[in-house]
């Protein structure tokens, strides 16, 4: 109730300060510097408080890693391509239950995570004609329109049976590990790291068009 509070009071409560002078409004510090201020303040003492959280935009969220934080933003600049809307939207979610200071969904952030990973494979190798992120890592293992070493095929694979296997991620009573704040967190910068390659690879195709 306190974050959305510190958000309420940012976006709706802060006014421009002045003075009237013969009925007229005479304004001395604009609503968006007065939201600066209160922007400012808020982020003080979050960080005197050493809470897990930051003051952005108006917006109570999650820390996060520096990492962390640098990768998200990197894939989330990748996913401004068009051709990868579908695994923004997923990504944003993601990003959305994880950040969410109040009653973060750590389950549903990883499982909306490895979607946008899927999502943006199968835009961006439709070739592959993968119904699934495990089929597409299959595919990544096999095929020559793109060089993948097997390694890091299988880590692809390896983020999807954890997506499937996860407890309460992908099915209900699966045993495959807790999605901790710790692991979602990882499990978030990798997918960024694993769209980002994607979308880095995918220009390999183009050599293989015959003119």
């Amino acid at each position: 109730k306190i974050y959305d509070f510190c958000e309420r009071l940012h976006n709706h409560l802060a006014r421009a300060t002045g003075y009237y002078w013969n009925d007229d409004f005479q304004e001395k510090t604009s609503k968006e510097d007065v939201r600066k201020f209160i922007a400012e303040e808020l982020q003080r003492l979050f960080e005197e408080e050493s809470l897990a959280f930051d003051f952005d935009q108006g917006v109570v969220r999650r820390r996060g890693r520096k990492h962390t934080n640098d990768v998200t933003t990197r894939a989330q600049v990748v996913l401004g391509d068009p051709r990868l809307a579908s695994a923004r939207r997923h990504y944003d979610k993601a990003m959305s239950f994880f950040r969410n200071p109040t009653n973060p969904d750590f389950e549903n952030a990883v499982k909306e995570s490895v979607c946008a990973v899927e999502a943006a494979g199968k835009s961006l190798f439709p070739n592959a004609k993968a119904s699934t992120l495990g089929d597409l890592a299959k595919w990544l293992l096999s095929t020559k329109e793109v060089s993948v070493p097997k390694a890091l095929a299988q880590t692809v694979t390896a983020i999807y049976a954890y997506r499937s296997g996860g407890d309460g991620i992908g099915h209900g009573g699966s045993s495959g590990g807790i999605a901790t704040a710790e692991v979602t967190e990882y499990v978030l910068a990798v997918c960024a790291s694993q769209i980002i390659y994607f979308v880095d690879i995918s220009a390999e195709q183009d050599d293989h068009i015959a003119f």
